[in-house]
């Protein structure tokens, strides 16, 4: 599956979100999204997912513009995992995961897809919470057990929303192993808005930098996570040490306000 957007722009009122925002994704891959809150990472990822809609350029999956394609379409491609997410009923997780199956499902689910929630539970480690209330389980279960919605969902491509957000270090890379491996075993392509700039350089095959709602700098994470291109978007000033091609970063200190 490959995800291609381009020249996107899209306006909350008159307030520009994206302003001519362009990538590609091929399966196998993870790519970052990084940035400082409102920059636009959520509203790029909810462009994809046709929650919203640009004010122009294209987003396509394969040779299927997202536009054009209905809501059962993209879910049974695209599967998302929002931030914090609450379930408003009190259900458990098998309930949860088996929820991915609905674009999958005529009427009523069935033996085959019972089965499918069974596999998925297995294959993400957590049968053991089958019966649990979503409600009631740690922050690194419940991104858990979304994304093991997702897999059930059979989507190929994975939108996450700050994963690690409000998870302790353990968890956060839990996570981010989680979706490093499904992505390599399963052929899927992930697009992770993600604020840990070290994760960011440890999991993402490609990172897209954002400020201001632009693509301040692409590529890979050399290219990309540097001390200069650090302090413009996040005006912080920090360090920069490579071990193995990863990303060590320490921050020193803010400087000034920047535009």
């Amino acid at each position: 599956m490959k995800l291609t957007v381009s020249d996107v722009t899209f306006s909350y009122n008159s307030s520009l979100s994206l302003d001519g925002v362009s990538f590609e994704l091929q399966e196998s891959q993870i790519l970052g999204i990084i940035g400082p809150n409102g920059s636009g990472k959520t509203t790029l990822l909810k462009c994809i997912n046709k929650i919203l809609k640009p004010k122009s350029g294209s987003i396509i999956l394969n040779d299927n513009e997202i536009q054009k394609m209905s809501r059962l379409q993209i879910a049974k491609h695209v599967g998302y995992v929002p931030q914090n997410s609450v379930s408003p009923q009190a259900l458990t997780v098998f309930e949860i995961v088996l929820m991915g199956r609905r674009p999958h499902i005529a009427w009523q689910s069935s033996q085959k897809d019972v089965e499918k929630t069974w596999q998925v539970l297995a294959l993400l480690g957590i049968e053991h919470l089958a019966l649990r209330n979503f409600n009631e389980l740690s922050g690194g279960e419940q991104q858990r057990a979304l994304i093991a919605r997702s897999v059930a969902q059979e989507a190929k491509v994975l939108l996450l929303d700050e994963p690690t957000s409000n998870l302790d270090i353990k968890h956060q890379l839990e996570v981010m192993e989680l979706a490093h491996e499904l992505v390599t075993k399963q052929k899927l392509a992930a697009v992770v808005a993600i604020h840990d700039l070290n994760l960011a350089s440890r999991y993402c095959d490609k990172i897209v930098m954002m400020k201001n709602g632009k693509i301040f700098a692409a590529g890979n994470a050399s290219s990309v996570l540097t001390p200069d291109g650090i302090q413009s978007v996040y005006g912080v000033e920090v360090t920069v040490n490579y071990h193995n091609k990863i990303a060590n970063i320490i921050p020193i200190k803010p400087i000034a306000a920047i535009n």
